[in-house]
């Protein structure tokens, strides 16, 4: 008996040593005025992380937090379960690129690589050759470099590859002799080839990218002033021709934060289209002539405005197709001459459905591919020829998620890719004169007997203003409504990105562990439309957390969880939406899970990639939009002396998209305003970023984290704080 009480002793005092006073950043008074109102901001001086104070801090919690979640009972047994479902893989291929020659470019990892390496095959059946090992790249430097983009020359004698390091995702570009499986000319740095790609000249001699003058993220001119340029192989990578920006380009109305990036450069096409693009979902578009990329200078010309609301246009000959939102939220196809449009003389191809969202489109010989949605949940497939005969094409499963692949316009061929939330990703070919679908999946689908009593149910739910939000439940068959179950519910809301049914493995564990995955398609998203994005955009952001915050109610109304055992998970933008849900309500959730979260949108102008951010969520030098960006910021709307749930924030020290700093000031004052004794953890990384260049050995280890932290906090006997 007095072992057992000095046993729960030791482990009392080392969960209270998170809220130590040690473990404390303290506050220096700081307030200003912004339109009127008073902003008190009294970790403001923490925004200098390279202060002697704040590293400290941020180091000394990046071990405490590994101290406690290495602690955690059930952690090595999640790992363990991730690392199996790893294995089970014979490999795992991406990024497959199919040329017009049937040349096959792909990244395949083994149970043995710590990431993926380049491949190719003359076409589906040939001989598998190794092209690049990045493992083996630059090896004098120490850095673990991924390849998180590639693309092969016309002529398939060439491929360009991306790669980045220690989960960076600006980085370099390459050059491979495919015949010779070697690097050829300089590498090219200052670029973000995953995020904005690379595309080849008509006659292979070079490339097109997005130059990036500073990469510097702790630079105020990080990601800004940005360059479309021109490479020609053999060249200097300094010599380079800037074809768009806004120095070369006054004429053109070009901000600071825009990326000019190409969206349409093919083999055949007679024109080049460019976009202003950024975090918002529509762009202008601008175009000009192949040929002018011999000239001097490109006179672009004004295709497409951000007000038109059309979505990926895509060239064809002195045509262009698109989506197009304009009084059409679930959007229509349209197609417009490109040296005369507007929406007069459009001429609409696919007529909008009231019940369905268009989500993507394809062209090829014979007519057109594209998808659809419902509430972001179900998937369907068509086809409509050149005489605008539409067909429903059934699909040889049923799917939640359809990715679509063709080719090229002179050719029928289409790949498709289904998945859900219980089912793996397959791939098929799609012979549309037999009307027939052949499997031709890139690796063997593993087995997953663990998860075959899983139930999906697609539900909707009223919100707080009557709106009917999707809402997608996972969870074993026989589900007891005893108020006992483990919840993690997540939610993202933003941008207009849809919440889409994938097989993740790792998150059906949380269901194998008896829990319940609930994911709520809450607005900001795409899962309905444009009107559904516009619902969660700037002024009406609110209703990002208010449909969370619903979500959470009606799973405790129909006695599937309590209060006591909801665990809410969002990262990125989607740390508005979490943060936002428990700062409102924190009475309803008993773990916030939030990584590398956008918590603290008041400074929104002062983060990486925050002037792009604001066409988002608003600029705080606006006052109508400083309004919206307060009623935003997590940070902001702590309140002393309330009870906060248990919290852990993680951060990757390299992440260039959101500042490192909005969760250190979160987890700062919410440890200061907290009267819960609820654990709030900081875990902090040195070596990854936003998780986009992270390898699966360090994503999995951030959900091992995550997981075993809210089942611990929600008292589930496997999980629990042991004594090392």
């Amino acid at each position: 008996m007095k072992i057992s009480i000095l046993f729960c002793f030791l482990i009392a005092i080392n969960a209270n040593s998170i809220l130590a006073q040690e473990m404390k950043l303290p506050e220096k008074p700081f307030s200003e005025n912004h339109f009127g109102k008073e902003v008190v901001d009294n970790y403001r001086y923490s925004e200098t992380t390279k202060d002697t104070l704040v590293q400290k801090w941020f180091k000394n919690n990046g071990d405490e937090a590994r101290n406690v979640l290495n602690s955690i009972s059930g952690r090595k047994s999640l790992m363990e379960n991730f690392l199996d479902f790893e294995k089970r893989k014979s490999a795992i291929v991406s990024n497959l690129r199919i040329t017009e020659d049937d040349f096959n470019f792909y990244l395949k990892k083994t149970e043995n690589d710590k990431t993926g390496k380049l491949y190719y095959k003359k076409n589906k059946d040939g001989l598998e050759v190794l092209l690049f090992d990045p493992n083996d790249y630059k090896n004098e430097t120490k850095n673990n470099y991924i390849i998180n983009y590639l693309k092969p020359s016309w002529d398939s004698n060439f491929i360009a590859v991306g790669l980045s390091k220690n989960g960076e995702e600006t980085g370099e570009i390459i050059f491979i002799d495919v015949k010779q499986k070697k690097i050829s000319f300089e590498s090219i740095s200052n670029c973000w080839p995953a995020e904005f790609g690379i595309d080849w000249l008509p006659d292979n001699s070079g490339i097109i990218y997005l130059h990036i003058p500073v990469i510097d993220n702790k630079d105020s001119n990080y990601i800004l002033n940005t360059e479309l340029v021109l490479y020609k192989l053999g060249d200097s990578p300094k010599k380079h021709k800037v074809l768009l920006s806004k120095l070369n380009n006054p004429d053109i109305k070009i901000e600071s934060a825009d990326f000019p990036i190409v969206d349409v450069l093919t083999k055949n096409n007679k024109y080049i289209l460019v976009s202003l693009a950024g975090v918002s979902s529509y762009f202008d578009y601008y175009y000009a002539s192949v040929q002018e990329l011999q000239n001097e200078r490109i006179e672009w010309k004004a295709l497409i405005k951000k007000e038109d609301n059309l979505l990926n246009p895509s060239l064809n000959d002195t045509c262009f197709y698109a989506m197009s939102a304009n009084k059409a939220s679930n959007y229509k196809i349209i197609k417009a001459n490109i040296s005369s449009f507007n929406s007069i003389n459009e001429e609409i191809i696919v007529p909008e459905n009231k019940k369905e969202t268009i989500t993507d489109f394809k062209i090829v010989k014979d007519g057109m591919f594209y998808t659809t949605s419902k509430n972001g949940v179900e998937a369907k497939l068509y086809f409509i020829d050149k005489k605008n005969i539409v067909k429903h094409i059934d699909l040889p499963i049923n799917s939640g998620t359809i990715t679509i692949s063709s080719k090229n316009r002179n050719s029928n061929d289409l790949w498709v890719s289904l998945s859900g939330w219980t089912s793996p990703l397959r791939r098929y070919f799609y012979n549309i004169q037999t009307n027939q679908f052949q499997e031709e999946n890139l690796v063997p689908i593993p087995e997953y007997p663990e998860f075959k009593d899983f139930v999906v149910k697609e539900i909707e739910i009223p919100s707080y203003d009557g709106t009917l939000i999707p809402v997608s439940i996972i969870y074993k068959k026989k589900l007891n409504k005893n108020k006992k179950n483990n919840v993690l519910l997540y939610g993202y809301g933003a941008y207009g990105v849809s919440t889409l049914p994938r097989f993740s493995p790792v998150f059906l564990s949380w269901v194998a562990n008896d829990g319940v995955y609930v994911i709520s398609h809450v607005r900001g998203g795409g899962e309905k439309g444009d009107d559904w994005y516009k619902g969660g955009f700037k002024e009406n952001k609110p209703n990002t957390w208010k449909d969370l915050i619903a979500t959470a109610e009606y799973l405790i109304n129909e006695k599937i969880t309590s209060n006591k055992k909801i665990a809410v998970i969002g990262g990125s933008a989607g740390g508005v939406l979490v943060g936002r849900a428990i700062t409102e309500r924190p009475d309803l959730f008993k773990v916030m899970l939030c990584h590398n979260g956008m918590l603290n949108m008041l400074r929104i102008n002062e983060a990486p990639n925050g002037p792009n951010n604001m066409k988002e969520f608003g600029n705080p030098e606006i006052r109508e939009e400083f309004n919206m960006l307060y009623n935003m910021d997590s940070y902001q709307q702590i309140t002393p002396g309330i009870k906060y749930p248990s919290c852990l924030i993680s951060v990757g020290m390299n992440d260039a998209r959101v500042a490192t700093w909005m969760s250190g000031k979160f987890v700062a004052k919410m440890r200061a305003s907290t009267t819960s004794k609820n654990p709030v953890l900081f875990a902090v990384d040195y070596n990854s970023g936003h998780g986009i260049g992270s390898t699966n050995l360090q994503l999995y280890n951030n959900y091992a984290d995550e997981f075993s932290f809210a089942l611990w906090q929600m008292g589930h006997p496997k999980f629990k704080l042991m004594k090392k």
